[in-house]
């Protein structure tokens, strides 16, 4: 079976997404993926989530550029994330969270905004067809999408392969986020800043203050980033909005225990591979984090539940099979 996948990028080095990357790299069982380029291209920085010039630029070109463009694809597309292709071809609509998410987290607009209503107007045009099915990753998205109007709305976990992590006697806490306040960034440098001093602090992302004792690390290339992110023992991940939270899903991949907020998706996606401390509580996640750091086997238990937890839900032979049954239905 061939399947167009329609890739976008990310906003940083320009990447193809990793939700993206990590279908196209474990398709299902017989499938072969014809690879499509995002007609639209201009540079990372307009892919970003917040309304700015560039990216309001890019969503008149999507306007302009997209509809036209999905009406010359015949055979099953499988699309992601938000656009205005207009599927006439069978189609899965991939998206990682409920609309109003994006709005109240990413944008900051709330969700009874003109713009709001609009968008959902709009995606509901176009993804309430007969020949769609929309695929989310959680339960907690599935649940929003379908309070919003979405129709035939799909759990498929990400595929996630486990890997081994680096083992020395250096102790490292890591935290990863580019959106320093979204992300947390304030609240991990507070707890890295009162961690004990022969604990090696990593801290991957931007932000607006330079802490002793803290090693500070730009944005950077996945493949650079997950090997540095090998060499953690725990993750701090103190988010207060999440679409996801890939970045806490390969940590567990490697076994690493997490730290996570109680928002959004987060629990679900951790599971009891990790503690989840009440949004903003850095006490919480202080006392965690040092729990994990002086007690090595009650980290390793937890490593050892998150690995079980990503080689189980996120199994590239069981999502595999799961994204195959949807395009057997569709292709019917």
């Amino acid at each position: 079976m061939i399947v167009n996948i329609i890739v976008s990028r990310d906003r940083i080095s320009g990447e193809v997404r990793t939700g993206v990357r990590l279908r196209i790299e474990n398709p299902p069982p017989g499938v072969s993926y014809r690879v499509i380029e995002d007609p639209v291209r201009l540079p990372p920085s307009s892919n970003d989530f917040y309304i700015t010039g560039s990216t309001t630029f890019k969503w008149f070109l999507k306007a302009l550029v997209e509809p036209p463009y999905s009406l010359r694809l015949r055979r099953l597309t499988h699309a992601f994330f938000l656009n205005l292709y207009i599927p006439l071809s069978p189609w899965v609509q991939e998206i990682d969270q409920p609309i109003y998410n994006l709005f109240e987290k990413y944008l900051r607009k709330p969700r009874g905004t003109a713009l709001y209503r609009l968008a959902i107007r709009t995606f509901k045009y176009l993804f309430n067809r007969d020949n769609v099915v929309l695929i989310t990753w959680t339960e907690w998205s599935r649940r929003g999408l379908e309070e919003e109007g979405f129709r035939d709305v799909r759990v498929i976990p990400p595929p996630m392969r486990t890997q081994p992590r680096k083992i020395d006697n250096i102790i490292t806490v890591g935290f990863i986020g580019v959106e320093y306040h979204r992300k947390g960034g304030d609240i991990a440098e507070e707890v890295m800043a009162r961690l004990p001093r022969w604990v090696r602090k990593v801290y991957v992302g931007k932000s607006p203050r330079r802490i002793d004792g803290i090693a500070y690390y730009e944005p950077m290339r996945r493949d650079e980033l997950l090997k540095l992110m090998a060499e953690f023992d725990v993750l701090l991940f103190p988010t207060r909005g999440e679409a996801f939270g890939f970045t806490a899903l390969e940590a567990m991949s490697f076994g690493i225990p997490v730290v996570a907020s109680n928002v959004d998706s987060v629990p679900e996606v951790v599971g009891d591979g990790g503690v989840i401390c009440e949004v903003d509580d850095v006490k919480c996640f202080l006392e965690s984090t040092k729990e994990l750091i002086n007690s090595p086997e009650y980290a390793m238990e937890l490593g050892a539940r998150a690995k079980a937890i990503v080689a189980s839900r996120n199994s590239p032979s069981v999502v595999g099979e799961e994204l195959l049954a949807v395009y057997r239905e569709l292709s019917e």
